[in-house]
């Protein structure tokens, strides 16, 4: 989707049409005096009078904090037979809220609002992400000089969690998000929770999709644990230090494949290019793809031959300083016999006595397209070299958790750091064998947390055999919903990886519940003892693993029923369980009977973190997906579409939003402004947020507070009887405008069905702009100064009740403070909260195409005599209509009379009477002061002519229409009041 800027923001203006010079309706605010007209008839006039107040620096948030709890604990009770579920997925509890934030809680509080309207029952839990790293590291930074114990470090954390979950409640809340918030919330480091997530984590052990295994996982030295692919984000401006190797091959091994004498053999180099100079060290083999064509290249300065892919030769040539050219060609598969040494082996242990011959392997990973062709091979730090490797022996990693080269480097290396000075180290001692160095700029994987480069490192780990779950995952997911549908491929790739490794090396967190034998380093773990442990664990929670002996976790009367010897043979893991595997099963805390929920909505980045993590467990458990639908939002930018950031500057607080004012009006933004912002954000990948959009926001707002009080104002002392109106009875102005509102109702229930709540607002907008251009204006006059108890103005008061019943319901969910305010201004003095009743009825006979044809026909008229009176107003006029027989059959049906001052047709022009003539009735003749307009209609091409004439009548001192004859009032006003006694016979 493209960015949101201000651009696509700005929206038409919707001004006021109500131009009586006695209407209070502009006032910005309510209770200021008005300057005295002087005229004798202003107290007769029906006009809007509410008690809602226009300026939104007196319109307040109508709602108490308790009142979100009460009202999702009434709806809890209440007796409705469906329930809509709703999971939350839990936000971090590492410290204060910002923008993200609240784009996630409102988008969900929309839905369960308009679910909540719809007679659903809403399930809604909010939750916390409780353990893991960044938390553990804030409790660490405040106690920098101290030696902390475990159990002192958890205890911090902990502390820290609550304070931080303390503070985002409080936010929520300020965001007007509906939930038992004192109640019903979870937490994932609360005992049960803690226990049932250890009930999943047993459940896939027994069924082997969870292992131990050693083989290389992303790593951070910063951290100083393994990581799993969702804790990765990548520097794309990363320089690494790349070079081009020559190894030597073993000479008596080329015999098979090239004809060189004695001196030629021994100055064979097989080139190889790294930018991870750093596990040269760990160097075991080269590979090579069987089907690529090499080269041997002489370079003539020095008479040195080289092996390298073809498509390398050209850059070989540019590097090498003098002339080289290619002696031979051969394909990669007669290299299979072939060894060579590694110089840096023999630097590493000086002792050895025969220098070590490694092997080239066949790889299917090797490529022509980068690099030489022949690929370093070093299987402690990667996956393709890892899988080689297991067929020569697995050898350590020669780096330690702190990224130091180990003893088993050797005296030059040991103590070593990568990305410090270890790649330097290599170098230097690798000189006379690096053929080039240079600066290579690339994406390279970094700590989401620390913020510093990970590396790839062999180690022992725990794992979950994702490639087991893939299929049934994938077949789950067909049944998923996805909003936006294009955003379906990032699951699907996503679920492609072959494992997922969940354990780190710290100790904020749920513990692997195994213990280790302390010869042997066995795993020991069954049905007997993980119940014993998570008994433990739900009554004390996971502080147990930490607090208690080995003793107590595991006693001498479980080991001696199954012969396991004592328990002093025995000690406890260390490692604890990657926190997307504690936020992953929340389903099975939350979502309790196996239920499903129907929605997920999180950020885009949660396909590779809780989405994928809630699916594979559930799969992995209960053989199904835990949800029905993924929603999912972007992140916010500012207004010029850069990443928010502190270093920058630009990060918005959600609270600065909600309790600050525009500059450029000074007046507050308040909460509706900012649900405003979330749902016109909809689900677009980047959401820009800054002052410009926010002021734009806030005069939308205006506007509709604007159209609102004048609904309100003008169902003044409404008469519930004239609900009771027989659609018939309406006036086709009036009918014509349910028709608008059923189209606008119809669409916007659509979207909010599509989670598109942007397109939402936009309906809004244009249902307004229609509102306010069109049926406000031309409809004053009849609801302002005709009998209250005339047809007319009744059939208008139908409509617009029935206006603001569905408008303020269509914005209950977005801006639920503002439709409750709306109700306690009610003219029928609801006696419920808006949220206690349900969605908007549509009666299907309001959809009415056909009038909505004969309307257009009207408006073509009216359009075209606009455009020629530019700002004159047409009530300066009466108007001949001459139309040939079609059209003029259509507008019969807006005027019955040939002439008219009070007929459909007459309002639907605003001239001060309407004379309606067929063209075949005659020719009538124009003056020189009249003004002539021809048109057509766009739909039926059939032509007309309006005349237009100086008004034959004088201005009424009461409507200010040009209709009266002789006396200072029109027939109509002067009825009115004689009928109402306002004025002697």
């Amino acid at each position: 989707m493209p960015l949101l800027t201000t651009k696509h923001l700005r929206l038409p203006w919707i001004k006021c049409h109500l131009s009586l010079q006695t209407c209070l309706y502009c006032d910005n605010v309510k209770d200021k005096k008005s300057k005295p007209t002087g005229n004798k008839y202003r107290d007769t006039v029906y006009l809007p009078k509410t008690d809602f107040v226009l300026s939104l620096k007196k319109a307040g948030d109508w709602f108490k904090k308790s009142e979100l709890s009460e009202l999702y604990k009434w709806q809890q009770n209440e007796n409705r037979n469906k329930q809509f579920i709703l999971h939350d997925g839990p936000p971090y509890a590492n410290g204060k809220l910002h923008v993200g934030h609240a784009i996630n809680k409102v988008l969900k509080d929309i839905i369960n609002r308009y679910n909540l309207l719809q007679g659903y029952r809403v399930h809604y839990v909010p939750g916390w992400d409780c353990h893991g790293l960044p938390i553990e590291l804030k409790a660490l930074k405040k106690n920098k000089k101290q030696t902390l114990s475990d159990q002192s470090i958890r205890a911090m954390s902990k502390t820290f969690a609550e304070e931080s979950i303390q503070v985002q409640k409080e936010g929520f809340q300020e965001y007007g998000v509906m939930a038992d918030w004192e109640g019903q919330c979870y937490r994932t480091m609360d005992p049960l929770y803690e226990a049932q997530q250890l009930d999943v984590f047993y459940a896939m052990y027994e069924k082997e999709l969870i292992y131990q295994g050693y083989m290389p996982v992303y790593w951070s030295p910063s951290s100083r644990t393994a990581l799993a692919e969702a804790e990765l984000e990548y520097d794309p401006g990363f320089v690494s230090k790349a070079v081009y190797v020559k190894f030597p091959v073993t000479a008596d091994t080329l015999e098979a494949c090239f004809s060189l004498n004695d001196a030629e053999k021994s100055q064979v180099f097989a080139l190889i290019w790294t930018t991870t100079p750093w596990t040269l060290p760990a160097n075991e083999a080269i590979c090579f793809g069987s089907d690529l064509t090499y080269c041997l290249v002489k370079n003539l300065c020095n008479d040195e031959l080289y092996i390298c892919g073809k498509e390398f030769v050209d850059q070989l040539h540019s590097i090498l300083p003098g002339k080289s050219k290619i002696i031979q060609e051969i394909k990669g598969s007669a290299f299979k016999d072939f060894k060579y040494t590694n110089p840096l082996k023999q630097l590493m242990d000086p002792s050895m006595d025969v220098v070590q011959e490694l092997p080239f392997l066949e790889g299917d990973h090797v490529t022509a397209d980068v690099g030489t062709g022949l690929v370093h091979t070093a299987p402690a730090h990667g996956q393709e070299d890892f899988q080689k490797g297991m067929q020569y022996g697995l050898p350590d990693s020669l780096v330690d958790e702190t990224g130091r080269y180990t003893s088993e480097t050797g005296p030059l290396l040991e103590g070593k750091r990568v990305h410090v000075d270890a790649e330097d180290t290599v170098i230097s001692l690798l000189k006379d064998h690096i053929i080039l160095q240079e600066s290579y700029k690339h994406s390279y994987p970094i700590d989401w947390r620390t913020k510093k480069p990970v590396i790839l490192r062999a180690c022992k780990q725990w794992f979950i055999d994702t490639s087991k779950l893939q299929q049934q995952a994938m077949e789950c997911m067909k049944d998923i919903k996805v909003y936006p549908e294009s955003l379906r491929q990032n699951m699907d790739a996503q679920l492609k990886r072959k494992y997922w490794c969940i354990s780190r090396q710290r100790v904020w967190g749920v513990p692997i519940p195994v213990f280790y034998h302390r010869d042997t380093e066995e795993v020991l773990i069954n049905r007997e003892i993980f119940d014993h442990v998570r008994d433990l664990i739900s009554k004390h929670s996971s502080d147990c693993w930490w607090n208690m002996s080995v003793e107590e976790l595991l006693p001498q009367e479980i080991l001696s029923r199954n012969g396991l010897g004592n328990s002093s043979d025995y000690r406890k893991g260390s490692d604890i369980i990657d926190i997307w595997f504690d936020s992953g099963t929340s389903w099975a805390s939350v979502l309790s009977d196996d239920k499903v929920a129907d929605v997920y909505l999180e950020g885009l980045d949660q396909f590779r973190g809780w989405f994928q993590s809630s699916l594979l467990t559930s799969v992995a458990y209960r053989g199904k997906a835990p949800f029905k639908k993924l929603v999912v939002h972007g992140f916010a930018v500012d207004e010029e579409g850069h990443k928010m950031a502190k270093s920058v500057g630009n990060v918005v607080d959600p609270g600065q939003i909600i309790n600050g004012h525009s500059k450029a009006t000074g007046i507050p933004y308040g909460l509706d402004v900012l649900r405003l912002w979330v749902a016109n954000s909809g689900l677009q990948t980047k959401v820009a947020i800054g002052t410009n959009i926010l002021d734009i926001h806030q005069e939308e707002l205006f506007q509709l507070r604007k159209m609102l009080r004048h609904l309100l104002g003008s169902l003044r002392g409404f008469d519930v009887n004239i609900l009771q109106t027989n659609y018939s009875d309406l006036l086709p102005q009036d009918q014509y405008l349910l028709s608008l509102l059923y189209s606008y109702g119809t669409q916007v229930t659509s979207m909010y069905e599509e989670y598109r709540f942007g397109r939402v607002l936009t309906l809004l907008q244009k249902f307004l702009s229609d509102l306010s251009k069109v049926y406000i204006t031309i409809s004053k006059d009849r609801l302002y100064c005709d009998s209250v108890q005339s047809p007319g103005h009744r059939s208008s008061l139908f409509v617009l009740y029935h206006t603001l019943e569905v408008l303020t319901k269509s914005i209950a969910p977005i801006l639920p403070s503002l439709a409750e305010e709306v109700y306690k201004f009610h003219p029928q003095k609801k006696t419920s909260p808006l949220f206690h009743t349900l969605w908007y009825h549509l009666n299907p006979n309001w959809n009415n195409p056909d009038i909505e044809k004969l309307m257009s026909t009207a408006f073509t008229i009216r359009d075209k005599m606009n455009e020629v009176l530019v700002s004159e107003p047409p009530g300066n006029y009466d108007a001949i209509v001459i139309a040939k027989s079609r059209l003029y059959s259509e507008l019969k049906k807006l005027q019955d009379a040939e002439t008219s001052m009070d007929s459909p047709l007459c309002e639907i022009l605003q001239t001060a009477s309407t004379t309606l003539k067929s063209s075949q009735s005659g020719e009538v003749t124009a003056d020189d002061k009249d003004i002539v307009i021809h048109g057509s209609h766009s739909d039926t091409q059939t032509e007309f002519t309006a005349i237009l004439t100086k008004a034959g009548g004088s201005k009424c001192n009461r409507c200010r229409r040009n209709t009266a004859q002789s006396n200072e009032l029109c027939q109509r006003c002067y009825d009115v009041l004689l009928q109402n006694s306002q004025l002697s016979p």
